[in-house]
């Protein structure tokens, strides 16, 4: 146990704000809350000092899905991707299962993107309770060491290249109650959320979290399970993460887009 400990204090992240997308109880950021329109999704860490005073840019796709993009005064791009997928707490768990595993893989003709574990399963500790200050709790067997990848298809009989970029686990915090008031149409009952944080040698720097979220349409009185991806991001201090960090707002909309589709079809009933 020592030794894991030691190994993860040895991850050598690239930027020095890992943690920001750690949920925060919604109650003491009400300004913020309002201002991303998340009152059901936990805020988080980030929020406070960084988007206070920035306007947000929000649209909804045909398929449901409502997007939001701020840029931030030194430098963050966040983006945040939500959709209902499913009713139900069976739906919930599986989606909760699905987050927790964090991989998948989207092909589109010659293209394709996801995530895959770069290590094998390992039993680990990353926090005790939110309470005491620390990151979250996980006593599961889960892949914290993880790669995101992107094909670029080049003209046969050239192979494709892939793009691989390392990040890592930093908490899981699991069925937890986001905020301790309710509004007049939903109440919020139970939270998943898990996020990696970028590891020296990707091309841009930051974190993304993914939330699952169980909540009650007070009207309806459908438990509606929604799904949350926030993403903290920016260029990557290397001299290859400044040149790509203006080409690459397309492929990440669309990588977020991606795995939202697949966690929805894991909520999918069988």
């Amino acid at each position: 146990k020592r030794k894991k400990n030691e190994d993860l204090f040895r991850l050598s992240f690239n930027h020095d704000e890992v943690g920001i997308t750690q949920p925060t109880d919604s109650e003491k950021d009400n300004n913020n809350i309002q201002h991303h329109n998340q009152h059901l999704f936990p805020s988080c860490s980030g929020y406070t000092k960084q988007t206070k005073r920035i306007p947000t840019q929000q649209q909804q796709l045909s398929s449901g899905i409502i997007c939001s993009s701020t840029s931030t005064i030194d430098g963050w791009r966040i983006l945040t991707f939500r959709k209902r997928v499913g009713y139900g707490k069976q739906c919930y768990h599986r989606v909760k299962d699905a987050i927790l595993d964090w991989e998948f893989e989207a092909k589109k003709g010659r293209k394709s993107m996801g995530i895959v574990s770069s290590s094998s399963d390992v039993s680990t500790n990353l926090g005790t309770s939110r309470k005491e200050g620390v990151l979250g709790t996980s006593r599961r067997r889960r892949r914290n060491l993880l790669a995101t990848f992107t094909e670029l298809p080049f003209p046969k009989p050239l192979r494709s290249l892939f793009v691989v970029n390392p990040v890592h686990v930093v908490y899981e915090m699991n069925d937890y109650n986001p905020n301790r008031t309710t509004d007049d149409k939903y109440q919020c009952t139970l939270c998943s959320s898990t996020a990696y944080a970028t590891l020296s040698g990707h091309l841009l720097s930051g974190e993304e979290r993914v939330t699952v979220l169980f909540s009650r349409d007070k009207q309806t009185k459908k438990d509606e399970v929604y799904i949350e991806i926030l993403s903290f991001s920016r260029a990557a201090p290397s001299m290859a993460g400044k040149l790509i960090w203006p080409l690459i707002g397309t492929m990440q909309t669309q990588f977020f887009l991606e795995e939202l589709s697949h966690l929805e079809k894991k909520g999918a009933a069988f």
